[in-house]
């Protein structure tokens, strides 16, 4: 069968509805004893009533795959880690990656900035015949992308019952998505000679998409679950665009993180986001359908 991102995000957010409804007794359960042994009501720990605030700077490796189209000219995206280290362009900001979350009781608000430029990227090929690398290949392509993401969180579950050493807690998110491309794709070509709308310098054929930029909402889940103090594991989905922006967007992230230090914690774990993005048509048409999906490591700082 076929693979359907599509289809794989809502079998992912209806698996974070079963676990709204089951997680919590169940986890309890296992790392803090039976749920016999814990005081059945009321849940007792209610947030804090007071700003707390926590800042992230992480590393994120992903693979990318999927495909794109530069002004009507379809190639297939396909990039390891190993090749993203290779095409990062140090003449500049290489890259950034922090994440930024204020909470006050039950409300959270929270920013997430992922940054990256590639130049010479070797991991962009041509696709079926009206593919850029149609004349001799060897195809190159810097490769610039930005997101910003700006939410909420609302905790709907404070589940710390009455002498559990473990605890859980579920919260809701919304909030949009910011996404910025800059493409720019060049195959070698055997004649110094005029191809439609794409220019020619130093025997390369170039197809570049210029600034390309979109909003998507998005909607989703996160649990954080208290292994004990110190050890925390969270897991977060979310799904979003709609047609507003992208056709269809997601994300999927999850994290152990565990305290090195007062107010300092250290964190690994996976991401994946994926976007399915068009505009324009014909010559002027830009695309870009394809999933990133990786290891992370960070370290959160608290205030």
């Amino acid at each position: 069968m076929p693979f359907n991102r599509e289809r794989l995000c809502w079998s992912m957010i209806s698996a974070f509805a079963v676990l709204l409804g089951l997680s919590a007794p169940a986890l309890s359960a296992d790392l803090g004893g039976s749920t016999k042994d814990a005081a059945p009501a009321p849940w007792v720990r209610e947030p804090e009533k007071q700003w707390t605030f926590s800042f992230t700077a992480y590393a994120w490796l992903p693979w990318i795959s999927g495909d794109a189209t530069v002004r009507g000219r379809s190639v297939d995206v396909d990039l390891t880690p190993g090749d993203v280290l290779g095409a990062l362009d140090w003449s500049t900001l290489p890259a950034w990656f922090s994440y930024a979350e204020a909470r006050y009781g039950r409300l959270g608000l929270f920013n997430d900035i992922a940054y990256a430029k590639l130049t010479g990227s070797s991991g962009f090929s041509r696709s079926g015949p009206g593919g850029i690398a149609t004349l001799n290949g060897n195809v190159r392509a810097d490769y610039t992308q930005t997101t910003i993401e700006f939410g909420a969180a609302y905790e709907v579950w404070p589940a710390v019952p009455n002498g559990a050493a473990s605890s859980t807690a579920f919260d809701v998110l919304a909030g949009v998505r910011y996404w910025n491309q800059k493409l720019s794709v060049s195959a070698g070509v055997d004649v110094n000679m005029a191809l439609p709308g794409l220019p020619i310098s130093g025997g390369r054929v170039f197809a570049r998409s210029g600034s390309v930029d979109w909003l998507d909402p998005f909607i989703g889940l996160r649990m954080r679950h208290a292994l004990g103090p110190g050890h925390k594991v969270t897991v977060r989905g979310d799904i979003g665009g709609f047609g507003i922006g992208s056709d269809l967007t997601w994300q999927a992230l999850a994290t152990y993180e565990f305290q090195i230090k007062t107010d300092l914690d250290a964190y690994v774990g996976y991401r994946a986001l994926s976007v399915d993005y068009s505009q324009g048509g014909g010559a002027n048409s830009y695309r870009y359908d394809a999933i990133q999906h990786g290891p992370v490591v960070g370290f959160t700082a608290r205030f």
